[in-house]
């Protein structure tokens, strides 16, 4: 197995991964591009690329399966076309962020005002916070995701009343 810094290096790029089948007269391996390892149990998920830049398949190799990590000659061409694939998959939603100040602003008023109506104690912390019934934390950019609650009851009943506004 390959160390730590190594299969950094090979995040993104194509190798192939030879397999233990259990059968030492069969072989077998795979190939795709690298898209994590665990650091604790070193189990593999690759990613099969079609031939326009799209994910196909993704494979997820336990340890005791990985006889061999072998990177492919000519892989790092297309390494970056395979991040920014990757980082797509798996970017956080930038709708809220782009959203004006003013729009964040009148959804945080829209819902603090509806959250009164319904006769729960808002009061809104120096850092633009909203804590809601003394328990549950309302925070910029202020959609139905910036909800923090440590007893999750509590969350889910907020949740499901602030889904009624729109």
């Amino acid at each position: 197995m390959l160390s730590e810094n190594e299969m950094w290096d090979l995040l993104g790029r194509k190798i192939q991964v030879d397999l233990d089948t259990g059968d030492s007269r069969r072989s077998d391996s795979t190939v795709g591009n690298l898209m994590t390892c665990d650091p604790v149990s070193q189990s593999l998920v690759i990613a099969k690329m079609g031939s326009d830049s799209t994910i196909q398949t993704i494979e997820w190799i336990p340890s005791s399966s990985v006889k061999a990590i072998k990177p492919l000659e000519g892989s790092g061409s297309d390494q970056n076309v395979v991040n920014s694939v990757l980082d797509k998959y798996f970017e956080q939603s930038k709708g809220s962020s782009e959203d004006s100040e003013e729009v964040i602003k009148a959804r945080a008023l829209k819902v603090v005002e509806y959250l009164r109506c319904h006769h729960l104690d808002v009061t809104e912390k120096p850092n633009g916070t909203y804590i809601i019934a003394g328990t549950v934390r309302f925070e910029r950019p202020y959609t139905n995701s910036n909800f923090y609650c440590d007893i999750p009851i509590v969350l889910k009943r907020i949740l499901k009343l602030v889904e009624e506004i729109n």
